[in-house]
Protein backbone atom coordinates (compact mmCIF):
# COMPACT_ATOMS: atom_id res chain seq x y z
CA UNK A 1 0.00 0.00 0.00
CA UNK A 2 1.19 3.22 -0.98
CA UNK A 3 1.46 6.44 1.42
CA UNK A 4 1.37 9.82 0.00
CA UNK A 5 3.16 11.42 3.59
CA UNK A 6 6.02 10.52 4.98
CA UNK A 7 6.23 7.06 7.21
CA UNK A 8 7.29 9.40 10.25
CA UNK A 9 4.10 11.24 9.72
CA UNK A 10 1.69 9.09 10.11
CA UNK A 11 -0.43 8.42 13.20
CA UNK A 12 -2.19 4.97 13.08
CA UNK A 13 -0.77 1.53 11.23
CA UNK A 14 -3.48 -0.08 9.21
CA UNK A 15 -3.88 -2.44 12.19
CA UNK A 16 -5.38 0.62 14.42
CA UNK A 17 -7.15 1.87 10.99
CA UNK A 18 -9.36 -1.40 11.20
CA UNK A 19 -9.54 -1.54 14.82
CA UNK A 20 -11.21 2.00 14.87
CA UNK A 21 -13.38 0.57 11.93
CA UNK A 22 -14.66 -2.32 14.02
CA UNK A 23 -18.46 -2.41 15.44
CA UNK A 24 -17.73 -3.91 18.40
CA UNK A 25 -22.12 -4.70 19.15
CA UNK A 26 -22.58 -6.33 16.07
CA UNK A 27 -19.01 -8.02 15.57
CA UNK A 28 -18.67 -6.50 12.23
CA UNK A 29 -15.65 -4.29 10.13
CA UNK A 30 -17.70 -1.23 9.45
CA UNK A 31 -17.30 1.18 6.65
CA UNK A 32 -18.71 4.37 5.54
CA UNK A 33 -19.39 5.01 1.87
CA UNK A 34 -18.48 8.40 0.84
CA UNK A 35 -19.37 10.35 -2.41
CA UNK A 36 -17.85 13.71 -4.15
CA UNK A 37 -20.87 15.71 -5.32
CA UNK A 38 -18.53 18.41 -7.20
CA UNK A 39 -18.55 20.73 -3.97
CA UNK A 40 -17.97 18.31 -1.36
CA UNK A 41 -17.23 15.20 0.19
CA UNK A 42 -20.42 13.37 1.79
CA UNK A 43 -22.11 10.71 2.77
CA UNK A 44 -23.90 8.51 0.54
CA UNK A 45 -25.70 6.31 1.95
CA UNK A 46 -29.38 5.80 0.91
CA UNK A 47 -30.86 6.85 4.02
CA UNK A 48 -28.54 10.28 4.07
CA UNK A 49 -30.62 11.03 0.65
CA UNK A 50 -33.55 13.18 -0.15
CA UNK A 51 -35.60 11.41 -3.27
CA UNK A 52 -37.94 12.97 -5.62
CA UNK A 53 -39.60 10.61 -8.22
CA UNK A 54 -42.01 11.31 -11.37
CA UNK A 55 -43.28 9.24 -13.93
CA UNK A 56 -44.17 10.79 -17.23
CA UNK A 57 -44.12 9.59 -20.93
CA UNK A 58 -43.53 6.21 -20.08
CA UNK A 59 -40.24 6.91 -17.60
CA UNK A 60 -39.77 7.17 -14.19
CA UNK A 61 -37.08 9.71 -13.28
CA UNK A 62 -35.11 9.64 -10.09
CA UNK A 63 -33.80 12.62 -8.37
CA UNK A 64 -31.26 12.39 -5.36
CA UNK A 65 -29.60 14.92 -3.37
CA UNK A 66 -28.54 15.77 0.16
CA UNK A 67 -31.17 16.17 2.23
CA UNK A 68 -32.52 20.14 1.76
CA UNK A 69 -31.29 20.58 -1.67
CA UNK A 70 -33.99 23.03 -3.49
CA UNK A 71 -35.37 20.92 -6.29
CA UNK A 72 -34.12 24.38 -8.39
CA UNK A 73 -30.58 24.18 -6.97
CA UNK A 74 -27.95 22.03 -8.88
CA UNK A 75 -27.35 19.47 -6.40
CA UNK A 76 -29.32 16.70 -7.69
CA UNK A 77 -28.19 13.15 -9.65
CA UNK A 78 -30.98 12.29 -12.12
CA UNK A 79 -31.71 9.25 -13.38
CA UNK A 80 -34.47 7.65 -15.66
CA UNK A 81 -36.34 4.37 -16.37
CA UNK A 82 -37.73 3.11 -19.74
CA UNK A 83 -40.33 0.45 -19.68
CA UNK A 84 -37.84 -1.79 -20.16
CA UNK A 85 -36.01 -1.05 -16.98
CA UNK A 86 -32.84 0.80 -19.25
CA UNK A 87 -31.16 3.41 -17.09
CA UNK A 88 -30.12 6.50 -18.73
CA UNK A 89 -28.46 9.02 -16.99
CA UNK A 90 -28.94 12.69 -17.09
CA UNK A 91 -25.92 14.59 -18.74
CA UNK A 92 -24.64 11.08 -18.68
CA UNK A 93 -23.23 11.28 -15.49
CA UNK A 94 -24.04 10.35 -11.83
CA UNK A 95 -22.97 13.83 -10.77
CA UNK A 96 -24.42 16.11 -8.05
CA UNK A 97 -24.98 18.50 -10.62
CA UNK A 98 -28.49 18.81 -11.82
CA UNK A 99 -31.97 20.58 -11.32
CA UNK A 100 -34.73 18.75 -10.36
CA UNK A 101 -37.46 21.38 -11.11
CA UNK A 102 -38.22 19.42 -14.35
CA UNK A 103 -36.41 16.60 -15.16
CA UNK A 104 -38.14 15.64 -17.68
CA UNK A 105 -36.50 18.45 -19.80
CA UNK A 106 -33.22 17.38 -19.51
CA UNK A 107 -30.65 14.88 -21.70
CA UNK A 108 -30.14 11.14 -20.90
CA UNK A 109 -27.64 8.76 -22.14
CA UNK A 110 -27.75 4.81 -21.62
CA UNK A 111 -24.19 5.01 -19.97
CA UNK A 112 -21.86 6.77 -17.91
CA UNK A 113 -18.78 7.47 -19.51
Amino acid sequence: MAHTRAPDKINKTPQEMQNLGFDIDFNVPVVETLGYDGQNLQRTVTDNLQIYHLVNGGYDYFCFSAPGTALATAGWMIFRLDSDTNKMYADANANFDNVATDPTALDYWYSVP
